[in-house]
């Protein structure tokens, strides 16, 4: 499992990298909204890291003990939740300064024509990486029986569709429509803010839920 989310985190590093690079200089809205969306799936990585190491840390634990409840548990629990809703939040603001840039943006793609097909070039390979990336976490998510893995799969599909309409917005300021552009990069944006609210209600009611779930454990302990 550290192995398939450890190839995603690195995968993740080089695509926002060279999205982000070419949409600023090659001025595609869309290219660079899908390198930011792109940015903020290597800080999910990072969270899903996180969690396995903790997991893997715990299970450890709890063998040691034999059966004795591990203290650190519940706290580590609330790490995560904080941890994701942080990057929630992130995510939010993101969105936000990305479908206020494009509906402010008046910039058109860059005269230069071999940096526009390179810029649609590279947003084609996100989307066939992004797919490629789905599949391999599908298959190791049920090799191993992983719903962290799982769900980290289908958010690399979102990702593909979300390169997908990068790609027709480029396509299409390239066919001399920029406004295109402009809409796939606010079309992106939405697509981020849904993922951080999503994230966000689900990291709030975990939060919510473990600290109904230690209410118990304290008051029995006293």
């Amino acid at each position: 499992m550290f192995k398939a989310a450890s190839a995603s985190a690195l995968l993740n590093a080089f695509l926002s990298t060279m999205q982000i690079t070419l949409g600023i200089t090659a001025h595609s809205d869309g290219l660079f909204a899908d390198g930011i969306h792109t940015l903020s799936d290597l800080a999910a990585d990072a969270v899903v890291l996180l969690v396995l190491y903790l997991s893997a840390k715990h299970l450890g634990a709890r063998a040691r003990r034999a059966g004795h409840p591990d203290p650190h548990h519940a706290d580590s629990s609330t790490e995560q939740a904080l941890a994701s809703l942080f990057i929630a939040v992130i995510l939010i603001f993101t969105a936000a300064q990305m479908l206020w840039g494009s509906v402010a943006q008046t910039s058109t793609l860059s005269g230069n024509d071999a940096m526009n097909v390179g810029a649609l070039a590279v947003s084609c390979f996100v989307m066939v990486a992004k797919e490629t990336l789905f599949r391999y976490l599908r298959a190791q998510g049920r090799r191993t029986g992983s719903a962290l893995l799982q769900a980290s799969a289908w958010h690399a599909r979102v990702d593909a569709v979300s390169a997908l309409v990068a790609t027709l917005g480029l396509a299409g300021s390239l066919a001399g429509l920029p406004m295109l552009d402009h809409i796939a990069g606010a079309a992106i944006g939405l697509m981020i803010l849904r993922m951080g609210y999503a994230s966000g209600r689900d990291a709030f009611r975990q939060l919510l839920a473990g600290s109904s779930g230690n209410a118990p454990t304290r008051e029995a302990a006293d």
